[in-house]
């Protein structure tokens, strides 16, 4: 009622601007016009988006779409202690910007009709990069396809976003069997017990490049199914559960294969890779629990004349826990293992051990949440681990130790908008 009185009054401030140029005509010619002018006005209202914020962040709607813009930050300050040697400091403090992310979504035309584009500045130059952008097609009946860039559904806690995290960071095992980003496609399903994800991509670390990149596989497959034993869907997507949450429990299972390029140079090596993974989520009343085997089998040939290698086994495991000793407050509890395969070392260590520890105080859930963790190496994780091989950069705050006993502290605040 409001709005129609605002364009009445405007229609009649008009109207009395060309009150003489009407004066000649009929009563019902003038009321022709008012109702033509009235008419037109509405259309017009009812283009105008709509804006404001919410829980999933800033919005501007309109008739047919939606436009969802976010952003997190991460910022920390980071201690790190190992022995010191000739190419590496003994104490290593400092400040890191960890993350810093903008994110566009929505959809377009009608609700079927999704998209997202997310994009991340450098911590180390401050350059501007792309992470993910994807389109989405809502099939109904639970049935959805997408393609573009995005995280292929292998690992939990990768395909998890690093904003509903439980430790700081990650684990390292993770980041050793870690995903990445892909170019691709995917179609997926979700039940009310069951979902599942199947993508064909460009290969695991795939993201930004061009079809013709060498760096990216020939093709891949990945799958993922997930079962829910008991809880809500939305219970998982972060690890922690707040006081008074019910119980749930979520079982899931993945499988990754792809082809490198081929070429026939002599010196081209040709390499396939299969991953797998398992892992369990339980939830209650202030407490969460997970834990993941993770497992891949590479197997190399060539170049020319130098004979085939052996095929090589690596290994995980990850198991964490938190509990709500508070309505906001949180501690936590995390060992994560990575075990190379002997054939994949030349020398020194293969079995890598973490312990990390630490407590969450969230002020409004996830969107502002402080963690104080610290991170134990039980074993020499340099050079096999942290250098060329694995290459687990300053994400995890282990830089590389040629003794066990490395240990990084990290305090961070993190904010959604």
């Amino acid at each position: 009622m409001t709005k129609k009185f605002v364009l009445l009054a405007g229609a009649a401030l008009g109207l009395a601007g060309v009150n003489s140029a009407l004066a000649q005509q009929s009563n019902d010619e003038v009321r022709a016009v008012v109702a033509e002018m009235l008419s037109d006005a509405e259309n017009r209202t009812s283009l105008l988006a709509d804006a404001g914020h919410d829980a999933k962040g800033f919005m501007i709607s309109g008739e047919g779409f939606t436009l969802r813009v976010g952003g997190q930050i991460q910022f920390r300050y980071v201690l790190n202690f190992r022995d010191e040697d000739s190419t590496s400091n003994e104490f290593e403090p400092g400040f890191q910007t960890r993350r810093t992310k903008l994110w566009f979504g929505g959809n377009i035309v009608n609700e079927k009709w999704k998209y997202k584009v997310v994009g991340a500045f450098d911590r180390d130059e401050g350059s501007f990069g792309l992470e993910e952008a994807f389109v989405s097609y809502d099939f109904g009946s639970g049935m959805y396809a997408k393609w573009g860039q995005f995280r292929s559904q292998f690992l939990r806690e990768e395909h998890t976003s690093s904003s509903r995290q439980l430790a700081a960071e990650r684990s390292i095992a993770n980041e050793f069997f870690n995903q990445d980003f892909s170019q691709g496609i995917a179609l997926g399903y979700k039940a009310d017990a069951w979902r599942m994800e199947a993508a064909f991509t460009d290969g695991f670390g795939s993201r930004n490049t061009d079809f013709t990149s060498m760096g990216e596989a020939d093709w891949a497959l990945t799958g993922r199914a997930e079962f829910k034993l008991d809880g809500d869907w939305d219970q998982f997507d972060d690890f922690t559960a707040p006081q008074g949450g019910k119980f749930g429990a979520l079982l899931g299972v993945a499988v990754h294969y792809q082809d490198s390029a081929n070429t026939s140079a002599p010196t081209d090596v040709d390499s396939q890779y299969l991953g797998y993974t398992f892992d369990i989520s339980l939830e209650g009343d202030g407490w969460n629990a997970y834990g993941a085997f993770l497992g891949s089998n590479a197997d190399t040939r060539g170049p020319i004349g130098a004979g085939d290698a052996d095929a090589t086994d690596n290994f995980g495991f990850v198991i964490q826990g938190g509990l709500r000793v508070a309505a906001n407050t949180e501690v936590f509890a995390r060992w994560d293992a990575v075990f190379l395969d002997e054939d994949t070392v030349a020398s020194g260590e293969d079995n890598f051990h973490f312990l990390t520890v630490g407590l969450n105080q969230y002020y409004a859930g996830h969107a502002a949440k402080a963690t104080l963790d610290l991170v134990y190496s039980f074993s020499e994780t340099s050079p096999n681990l942290t250098g060329g091989f694995g290459g687990l950069g300053t994400g995890t705050a282990i830089l590389g130790d040629g003794e066990e006993g490395e240990v990084a502290i990290r305090a961070q605040f993190q904010l959604l908008f």
